[in-house]
């Protein structure tokens, strides 16, 4: 079976591949073409998996500019020669493809004429013609879209009806890091606040970070820790929200940890977790991690985070850029109480819909039901 994925730097959607991967080389041998090195890959080779890295094929803004476009479509068009090599050779049962964030898709039924699983993961930001152009190539190509909430669902099937018939709906899943949330904290300590992700426009870093300021100058007492790296096209964002910390009267109260795999050591010892995404998260993995690690979340909606937190009993649900909503959701969860009920409801809620076994073997048993 081939599996096809833009990126393997240990992010988001690629370590539900991993899962993903384990469950399915149970039933066929697995080849999987990747976009870019990277740790996800070296997971992959130890679950025996054969791995081959392509000219890069995901898609990034600089390809479709008038300098990228030709030689990203050169790219495109040695991966899809590559895809046609090894079907020849493999006969591969079928395709999942992880994410639609990829330029070959277009070209995939034709390179390896096999039922195709995409798995949707998220609503593209684009132009309108830019979504047309995806969501067709979706349509035509897909035997079935697994996406991984309802809001990804709805998305897709209004963008085309045509699709309707063809979405199912499996949670993402995500590895147990244990109760490590923050219990019985000193008198008189700082509320730990902990946001993970990369460190991106559309994670909404800079609206915590005037939540926070905001309430910090009013008497709150609120330490925030960061854990992501930014790509090399948005150093400047990292930049700018560095330089926001002081402006933001948050000197000494903002840690930066950077990128790390150790996913109970970014929640350790904290007391809750916010994703303040200013566009639609398709699913937010970190959501998830915050409530199996015992921590309140606090997320914003639409999206994803709808599906995996229940406004006031695993935490809160906040509108997209809303510094004032979240600044009204962490002073909530000062209260010791909230935040040891809200934490050990949502670590419920975890282990019986969000783990990596649970999702893991939804999307082998809905691929295997096409594949045999």
């Amino acid at each position: 079976m081939l599996f096809v994925t833009p990126s393997a730097d240990g992010y988001g959607s690629d370590r539900v591949l991993i899962g993903v991967v384990r469950a399915m080389s149970q039933r066929f041998a697995a080849t999987v073409v990747s976009a870019a090195e990277g740790p996800t890959l070296d997971v992959l080779r130890s679950l025996g998996a054969e791995v081959i890295v392509a000219p890069d094929f995901a898609m990034r803004r600089r390809y479709v500019t008038p300098r990228g476009i030709v030689p990203a479509g050169v790219r495109v068009l040695r991966t899809a020669v590559l895809l046609r090599r090894l079907h020849r050779q493999r006969r591969f049962v079928g395709v999942y493809v992880n994410t639609v964030a990829n330029l070959v898709m277009p070209l995939l039924a034709a390179a390896v004429p096999a039922p195709i699983v995409v798995h949707a993961r998220e609503v593209p930001r684009a132009t309108a013609v830019q979504r047309a152009l995806l969501v067709g190539s979706v349509q035509r190509i897909a035997t079935r879209v697994l996406t991984n909430s309802t809001h990804t669902a709805e998305a897709f099937r209004e963008m085309d009806e045509r699709l309707a018939g063809r979405l199912v709906v499996v949670h993402d899943g995500v590895d147990d890091p244990g109760l490590v949330a923050r219990r019985n904290a000193p008198p008189g300590a700082a509320l730990e606040i902990v946001c993970v992700g990369r460190l991106h426009p559309q994670k909404g870093q800079h609206v915590l970070l005037a939540a926070v300021g905001a309430a910090v100058a009013e008497g709150a007492d609120y330490r925030l820790h960061f854990w992501g790296d930014a790509l090399a096209e948005h150093a400047a964002v990292e930049a700018d929200l560095r330089a926001s910390v002081s402006r933001l009267g948050l000197d000494g109260r903002v840690e930066w940890h950077g990128y790390s795999s150790d996913v109970s050591a970014m929640y350790a010892g904290m007391d809750v977790a916010v994703i303040p995404s200013t566009w639609p998260e398709g699913f937010s993995l970190v959501t998830a991690e915050a409530q199996a690690a015992g921590l309140p979340a606090i997320a914003t909606i639409p999206g994803g985070p709808a599906d995996i937190v229940v406004d006031g009993v695993t935490g809160r649900l906040v509108g997209l850029e809303d510094p004032d909503g979240l600044r009204a959701a962490l002073a909530e969860c000062t209260d010791p109480a909230v935040r040891e009920r809200w934490g050990d409801a949502g670590r419920v809620r975890y282990l019986e819909h969000f783990t990596t076994e649970r999702s893991a073997n939804a999307v082998a048993a809905s691929v295997a039901e096409l594949f045999g």
